[in-house]
Order: structure tokens, then sequence, then C-alpha cells
């Protein structure tokens, strides 16, 4: 794991701003919770609490209110996109309870219908990938990639191509695994349609 990051919340989250707004195009790989950028305001709190329990509530709701402001940056410029592989546990996993969970889904489903620049897909749980060491999102843009990372120490940032090519391998080696666009919004309704009869 890269070292950990010493900028403040303020400082990482202008920066993960910057290389959104610059990127033609952000790849990521989401496991276990739904990509940052496409969170609700609670999922994306109830999703710092977990991760960051002793945060304090001024920091958390900070955290939650960028997160749900980023997906605006896919709406500022011609031909940028972004395409976010998410594990099949995510559909799953009530974080913030079922009511929660069902919302976000809504949430995913109603991003995907409105934007044509999203592309979400599911990986569904199978055998083993290079994606298993963790979430990352790769960022394309000029004068090459950038290489996010957010762990429970803060995030780090890889930009030397080297570094990064590990990471662009394990994109390409999980985009290949998952399901189609078609398939994913079926799985991503199924589980919608679970939680409402749950």
């Amino acid at each position: 794991m890269p070292a950990t990051d010493p900028l403040s919340l303020d400082e990482q989250l202008h920066r993960l701003l910057d290389l959104e707004a610059a990127a033609h195009h952000i790849h990521g790989w989401h496991p276990t919770l739904m990509p940052g950028m496409l969170q609700t305001a609670d999922y994306a709190r109830a999703a710092i609490r977990a991760s960051a329990p002793a945060l304090p509530p001024h920091d958390v709701e900070k955290r939650a209110t960028g997160r749900t402001v980023r997906i605006d940056t896919l709406g500022r410029a011609a031909g940028r996109t972004a395409r976010f592989i998410i594990g099949e546990a995510v559909l799953r996993q009530p974080v913030g309870g079922p009511a929660t969970l069902a919302a976000q889904l809504d949430h995913l489903m109603t991003l995907l219908a409105l934007r044509p620049s999203l592309d979400v897909r599911v990986l569904p749980q199978g055998e083993a990938h290079p994606g298993l060491y963790g979430p990352f999102t790769v960022y394309q843009g000029r004068p090459g990639r950038t290489v996010f990372i957010e762990h429970l120490a803060g995030t780090a940032v890889i930009n030397t191509p080297e570094r990064a090519l590990s990471f662009i391998h394990a994109s390409d080696n999980v985009g290949e695994r998952a399901a189609s666009p078609v398939d994913s919004l079926r799985m991503i309704e199924a589980a919608r349609k679970r939680l409402a009869h749950a």
C-alpha cells in the first residue's frame, strides 16, 4: 500500500475534485461500496461513519456533501465519460440499512437513465482476480493516467507510469469479467426488487 497521505481532509477532497475535473475518462473498481461519485447523501454518511467511526460529525457531513456533487463533473465537458465496475456484493450490502440501500439503487438507476456518459457494470461473484486487492480509480487525461486510492489511513495518488501499470491491468481485467451494461442493469433492478419484498 502506498504511503499515507499527509494532506488534510479539505486538501484531499480538492485534489480528488481536480483529478475528476481534468480527466476525460474515469474508470473505477469498487468491490464493496458504491463509488463515491454515485452515492446519495444518506448512503455516503453511513459509509463514512462505518469506515471512520471516530470522525467528527461535521467532517462526516462535509465528506458526504462533497460526494453528492462530484457526479456533476461529468457534465462539464463534451466527451468526458466514466465507467465503474462494482462488485456484486455492493448490491447486497445494506449500508445505512435496507431503505438507504434501496434509495441508493434507485438513484443509481436514475443516473444511468439520464447520463449516457456514465457506465456502471457489475462483476458477479466468482473466481479470483486482480481486483481483490481493493478499490481504486484510474483517471485518464493529459499527460497520462493517475491512480487514486482511498484507504483507512487516508488517500494515495500514483502518477508514475511504471507504478500505475498494475492498476491499469487490473482495471482492464475486472472490466473484461464484468457483466454487460444490459445484464448489469438487470442485476441492479433485481437487487432493488428484493429489497422491496424484504
